[in-house]
């Protein structure tokens, strides 16, 4: 007679959990709180989508200014703040107006270029369907397989669409860098006055939690930029070593966007890599320069990868990559490829600050790779 007594309080003990649950929702707290949480969610989604014009240049403004607040400071030892960062942001702004108009320049020359590359795209598409034909008969799709449309005219149109897009993006990021570099400015400006003013507007233990919790965000920040614009650094300078040798075409161009892609996780780096390298093809055809240049690059990626990266970045980031990924997934949906860029920096100022308020310090420890 005992068994069937456990059994009975097993599923008893069993049944607490559900019912548990089923209370814990019809609880009209839990409900508010809920419909809080997702009409803040919702809300905020339709303001950054919204203000993506104002804010998109402003938080890019805010972590080049991660970058250069150390050389900030360097030059404040001999020059007033006015001095300073005039001089400062103003070289920081020529520089990126100058690289902007020659990554420019190199689309225009590439646009130009379009007849020959639609021809070279022909030519290789030709070459590698006549190889597939030769070795495995039937796997190369006729006309009506892709539309109606020949294999080489989908790449034609290919080619042309992406060229004049990233032209188009080009020129946007040109208009976009005169505002980030008017942001800059002033964010200097205001950086030494920020501690005063908020020890000046909250109570001392306030104002001093703040500035911890300011201070870690900038910590982390500066460590994941430093380390991030060295590893890019050096894979865009074995991308253009690479480039030079080989005599690859717009290889300005290739290292501007090797470098920049490298800031975004796993998607950035397979662009950085594809673009070059289907150039190189599409420049020397299946010759054994575009080979050469396609195993060179590959290595040069999968070296920075696998010892560069780490070796510089380590764990500064703390971020599961499966909140990496869903960070790129959201920023690029909301503002496009400047949010790709700002994906991971906004996604560890997000942990850090969930680690300071005791509601969402759970939410924060499942942000992390640990």
């Amino acid at each position: 007679m005992s068994a069937p007594a456990a059994t009975e309080s097993d599923e008893a003990a069993k049944a607490v959990p559900s019912a548990h649950a089923g209370a814990l929702w019809a609880d009209p707290n839990t409900l508010r709180t809920a419909a809080y949480v997702l009409a803040v969610a919702a809300g905020s989604w339709w303001l950054l989508g919204q203000l993506a014009g104002v804010l998109r240049p402003l938080m890019l403004a805010v972590f080049l200014g991660y970058v250069l607040l150390p050389y900030y400071r360097a030059l404040r030892v001999r020059l007033t703040a006015p001095v300073a960062i005039v001089l400062l942001a103003g070289l920081t702004t020529a520089g990126l107006l100058a690289l902007a108009l020659a990554v420019y320049g190199s689309l225009l020359g590439l646009q130009d270029e379009l007849p020959r590359l639609k021809q070279s795209a022909v030519n290789v598409i030709h070459h590698l369907t006549d190889l597939v034909t030769q070795y495995v008969p039937g796997m190369v799709p006729g006309p009506d397989g892709a539309g109606g449309k020949r294999p080489e005219d989908v790449a034609g149109e290919i080619l042309t669409e992406g060229t004049l897009r990233t032209v188009k993006v080009a020129a946007d990021g040109f208009v976009e860098a005169l505002a980030v570099g008017l942001y800059l400015l002033f964010l200097l400006l205001e950086s030494a006055r920020f501690p005063d003013r908020v020890r000046s507007a909250y109570p001392p233990d306030r104002a001093e939690q703040i500035l911890d919790v300011a201070g870690r965000i900038n910590s982390a920040i500066v460590s994941y930029l430093k380390a991030k614009v060295k590893s890019s650094l050096a894979l865009a300078a074995m991308v253009g070593v690479v480039m030079a040798v080989f005599g690859v075409r717009f290889g300005l161009l290739w290292v501007v966007v090797t470098f920049l892609c490298n800031f975004i996780p796993y998607v950035g780096s397979v662009v950085a890599y594809l673009l070059p390298a289907g150039f190189a093809f599409l420049q020397y055809d299946l010759g054994y320069q575009s080979v050469a240049v396609a195993v060179l690059l590959l290595a040069a990626h999968l070296g920075s990868a696998s010892l560069i990266e780490p070796m510089f970045i380590g764990r500064a980031v703390g971020l599961s990559p499966l909140v990496i990924l869903a960070a790129l997934s959201v920023w690029g949906l909301m503002w496009g490829l400047p949010g790709m860029f700002l994906a991971v920096p906004l996604t560890v100022v997000l942990r850090i600050v969930f680690e300071n308020i005791e509601a969402t310090r759970p939410v924060a420890r499942l942000l992390t790779g640990e």
